[in-house]
Parts: C-alpha cells; sequence; structure tokens
C-alpha cells in the first residue's frame, strides 16, 4: 500500500502537470498568426506589434510576404483548414470569392458591438460587408491620382485625349511620355486600365448588380483601350508592354519617365526626396477625365478572420488596434503611406504637417478623388480575379500587337460569359 506521503507526492505531480497543460492551452490561445502581404501599411502594422502585445499580452507572429508568396500560403491554410492562420490580409477583390468558399468567418457582431468601427470612410468599411454581414475592417484604401514633372509640363493634362497628346509632346529617348501598369493579370493592368474605359463610358455588364448581361466587347470599351495601346505604344518607355507598379514608381523616381497614373501608394513614393531624384520636380493632379466623366481607380484591404482560426476573440483584438486611428496615425508618419481609412488621421497636425510638405495639395486631392470612386470600379464578385485575369491576358497581347483592340474585347467578352456560366 502505499504511503499518504507517496500520494500527495503523486496528487501534486498530477496537480503541477494539469496546471502545466492548462497553461499551456491559456498560452496557445493568446497567441495568434497574422499573415499579409507587403504594403506600406502592412509594413507599418509589422513593426508596431511590440506595442499591441504589451496592451494585450497576447503575443503575435507575424509574416509580412511579396503578393505572389501570399498567395500560395494562403490558398494552402484555407484549403486545408489548418488552423495554423488567426488574422489574414483581405484584398477586397478576394473577398467575395473567400466568402463564397467558406474561408472568411463573419466578423459582424464584433463589428456593431465595438466603438472602433465608427470613423472608416464609409466606401471603405461598406467594401466588406457580403450578404449583411461583416467580414473585416479595412487598413488602406487607395484610389488614383497622376504625377507628372513640372519641369517638362506646365499644367497637367484634364482630359485622356489631353493626356495622350501631352505624353506625345513630350516623349524622348530619355524621357517616356507616360507610364502605367502594362503587365496582364486583375491587380495590374485591371487595375488601371478602368480609369479609362470607364471615362469613356465603359462597363463590364450592362447594369451592375441587376443585369448581369456581359458588355466588356462595348463600343465604350473599344475607345478606351484604343486610347490606352496608343498612348503607351507611341509615348511608353521601353518594355512598355511588361510594366508594373514597382518598374512604373522606380522609371518615374528615376526620371525616366513624365507622368505616370497609378494609386496613391505609388505615386506618393515619387515624391520622397531619400527615393526619387525628381521629387522636387513631381506635382499631382486628379486622374484625366472623358466623355463619361471621371473614374479614379479604387482599391481597399481589410484584415479578416479565417474560418478555421480556434482563436477569433484575440485575432479581432488584433483587428481592432491594427486599423485604430492611433496606429494609423502612427504608420502615416513612419511610412510613406497617405492611404488611411480614416479621414481623422489627416487631421492630426503631425500627419497634416508631413504631407503638406511633401506636397500641400495631397491630402485634398486623395479625399477629392475618393469621392469620385464607386466601390465596384472592379466588380467585387466571386468571378472577379478569374474575369479580370482573363481580360487582363487579351489586353495586353493587344497592347504587344498579337490581335487587334476590337479582337481582345471579343475573346475577353467569351472568356468573361465562359466563367460566369460555370
Amino acid at each position: 500500500m502505499k504511503s499518504s506521503r507517496t500520494w500527495k507526492i503523486a496528487i501534486s505531480v498530477a496537480v503541477t502537470a494539469m496546471l502545466c497543460q492548462t497553461g499551456s492551452a491559456w498560452a496557445q490561445e493568446e497567441e495568434i498568426s497574422v499573415l499579409m502581404f507587403s504594403l506600406p501599411v502592412t509594413r507599418g502594422i509589422a513593426e508596431l506589434t511590440d506595442q499591441f502585445e504589451e496592451e494585450t499580452g497576447i503575443k503575435v507572429n507575424v509574416e509580412v510576404v511579396g503578393q505572389n508568396v501570399f498567395e500560395n500560403q494562403v490558398m494552402l491554410a484555407f484549403t486545408g483548414r489548418t488552423g495554423d492562420l488567426d488574422v489574414v490580409h483581405v484584398p477586397a477583390i478576394q473577398l467575395q470569392r473567400w466568402v463564397a468558399a467558406g474561408w472568411l468567418t463573419p466578423m459582424t457582431d464584433k463589428v456593431n458591438g465595438s466603438d472602433n468601427a465608427a470613423g472608416f470612410f464609409p466606401s471603405a468599411l461598406t467594401t466588406y460587408d457580403v450578404a449583411g454581414e461583416n467580414y473585416g475592417l479595412p487598413m488602406f484604401v487607395e484610389t488614383g491620382l497622376m504625377a507628372y514633372r513640372t519641369d517638362l509640363i506646365d499644367t497637367p493634362p484634364a482630359t485622356w485625349e489631353e493626356t495622350k497628346n501631352t505624353a506625345a509632346e513630350v516623349h524622348s529617348d530619355a524621357t517616356a511620355g507616360i507610364v502605367m501598369r502594362t503587365s496582364p493579370g486583375q491587380g495590374f493592368n485591371m487595375f488601371v486600365l478602368p480609369m479609362i474605359t470607364r471615362a469613356y463610358g465603359g462597363k463590364f455588364f450592362a447594369d451592375f448588380p441587376g443585369d448581369m448581361s456581359v458588355v466588356v466587347d462595348s463600343p465604350e470599351n473599344l475607345q478606351g483601350l484604343d486610347l490606352y495601346t496608343a498612348m503607351l505604344t507611341e509615348s511608353g518607355p521601353p518594355g512598355v508592354s511588361n510594366i508594373n507598379y514597382p518598374e512604373a514608381v522606380a522609371l518615374m523616381q528615376a526620371g525616366g519617365a513624365a507622368m505616370f497614373i497609378d494609386g496613391t501608394s505609388n505615386v506618393v513614393p515619387t515624391l520622397d526626396p531619400e527615393t526619387s531624384s525628381v521629387a522636387d520636380k513631381i506635382g499631382l493632379a486628379p486622374v484625366p477625365e472623358g466623355p463619361a466623366g471621371r473614374s479614379p481607380a479604387i482599391a481597399v484591404h481589410g484584415l479578416g478572420i479565417p474560418a478555421s482560426s480556434s482563436k477569433a476573440d484575440a485575432a479581432y483584438r488584433f483587428i481592432e488596434w491594427a486599423t485604430s486611428e492611433d496606429v494609423q496615425a502612427q504608420i502615416a508618419i513612419n511610412e510613406s503611406y497617405p492611404d488611411f481609412t480614416r479621414p481623422a488621421v489627416g487631421e492630426h497636425q503631425d500627419v497634416a504637417d508631413k504631407y503638406a510638405a511633401i506636397n500641400p495639395d495631397l491630402i485634398q486631392l486623395r479625399s477629392a478623388s475618393l469621392s469620385d470612386t464607386i466601390p465596384n470600379y472592379r466588380p467585387l464578385i466571386p468571378q472577379w480575379p478569374e474575369i479580370g485575369a482573363a481580360i487582363g491576358d487579351n489586353v495586353n497581347s493587344a497592347l504587344n500587337g498579337i490581335i487587334t483592340n476590337a479582337e481582345a474585347l471579343k475573346n475577353a467578352q467569351a472568356e468573361v460569359q465562359e466563367i460566369l456560366d460555370q
């Protein structure tokens, strides 16, 4: 028979083991993993996570990777339902697809029960609503602007036709008249092209979302595509058919282009004297307009919770913190990041002073441009990634002279219809 002392020791060991297991489970519950792809805002969030850990006691494992790596990793986590991720970067253009697949968990109750959800730009917050449920909070909203060389262009062109003509006038072997994204992809050439086609009255669907008849091959879209290909062929830089935003930014910073039209996150670095050799010669202007008006690009990125995460409460606390006014203001100071999702951030004196010194019109131009955007600039439907890729491939083939512009849109029309019919 075991002695009383032996029983006490055994019980003590068992209790200690149980407490260790409980403590381990508790620690695991208070440790979250975050995956984002590299942008000024995501790098800024990663730099500040020590603050969150100190405030909450929740340990955060943050990984910020390239976009292609991100897409591979997140698909493996989603489809494998591994539970490895608790907070994930959610580009708005992927939202509907991910929700339809059941890969994100609704945050509606948490958002409705939090004062933190107030104060976002309305168009940025409502982007994350799907069928009455919320699936994310926005950390980034950018819109289209033009950067132009003030030493080469006195007055920025107001229309797309004027832009094409101005680009031709200033184009030279040393300085391209204009640079824009041309690499094929739903987030590449299809981020910038609708700024032109929509300005000419072009659309993807007859009356989205009521009438989803595909109208990609419309005369209005062809008019916009004709201008895009002619302008870039005549006045673009060497290798014009394979340019993405990193190459376009670098070219503008090096003085290799007279005009650059893109989102604010890429336009603003051309004003940075630490990275741009022509920073003191860069002016900003709204994107040009066409017969149907002006249609600046809009891109929204947010943070959401994978459906496979078992730590939704801790994950939401991180999302709430990362998108808060205070954190966004810090990132606006620490990074070249004017794409905050709360108007109040621009009212912080240090933020206002920083960006006024960069360009006195920047914050006002950005706000005005956001008011001109439409949330479905690129249609927010589950099939958009495939649709954008199909159109982008055909547009790039037209720019390369492989097919005509009309053939590109005719091909794209058929491919988009096929995607919708699946």
